[in-house]
């Protein structure tokens, strides 16, 4: 019997990162190049990307249908975007009409406690006008970056992992394609990591962090809290 407990504390571990390795993850979708005065199309999905699993928006986890999505401009003016419910996703324009970097970005605490942790889903993505870019992102709590830019399969393809705003390194970093390729990767002492993707196609890259936090969240506890954030790259 004095194993029981070890044993237990192993497979319960393992049933987390099971679960983790699982887990679905918001990501937004837009053109990284736009033209001044036209409008862009983002669209917002929720699913797990590696197993090409795009879940209708009436079987979103919890409230997160009730996302808000905003605008950050070069000049740092923040818009939030007016969402419409296209079934498989959720979808918002904009018109740029500034020169720069323009970043779409969400963050949103879900309602609902998935046992005793509390999920929080990011997606933040860059879309550039201009030949002037921006060197100002969003700090949020947890962010993964790449540049504004359609890559091609002779770039080396930068990503940079933030948290509130500071470069956070040994991160673990997913890089998926839509042709269902995916690794893992961890980032340096800045925070970044670099891959040659090797297929055409768009590509989705999550990080995230699973960490014991004890708190309240809408009147329930928890004890722990997973925060998942995602940027989207087009590779022609």
């Amino acid at each position: 019997m004095k194993y029981w407990k070890p044993l237990f504390t192993l497979l319960l571990l393992w049933i987390t990162s099971v679960n983790l390795a699982e887990a679905h993850a918001i990501w937004i979708e837009a053109s990284p190049i736009a033209n001044k005065n036209q409008p862009q199309t983002v669209k917002i999905f929720y699913g797990e990307y590696a197993n090409a699993e795009i879940e209708p928006t009436q079987d979103w986890y919890s409230d997160l249908k009730t996302i808000e999505v905003w605008l950050i401009s070069p000049s740092q003016k923040k818009t939030k975007l007016t969402l419409s419910d296209q079934k498989t996703f959720l979808q918002a324009e904009f018109t740029p009409e500034e020169d720069g970097t323009y970043f779409v970005s969400t963050e949103h605490a879900a309602k609902d406690l998935g046992g005793q942790s509390k999920y929080v889903f990011s997606s933040v993505i860059p879309v550039q006008v201009g030949k002037s870019p921006s060197q100002v992102k969003p700090a949020s709590a947890l962010a993964v970056t790449a540049q504004a830019k359609t890559f091609t399969l002779k770039d080396d393809v930068t990503l940079q992992v933030t948290a509130k705003g500071i470069a956070a390194a040994n991160a673990e970093v997913l890089v998926m394609s839509a042709s269902g390729w995916s690794k893992t990767f961890k980032t340096d002492q800045n925070g970044t990591i670099n891959f040659k993707p090797l297929w055409k196609g768009n590509y989705v890259i999550e990080t995230s962090t699973y960490q014991e936090q004890a708190g309240k969240w809408n009147d329930k506890g928890h004890t722990h809290v997973w925060q998942g954030s995602t940027t989207f790259i087009q590779v022609k």
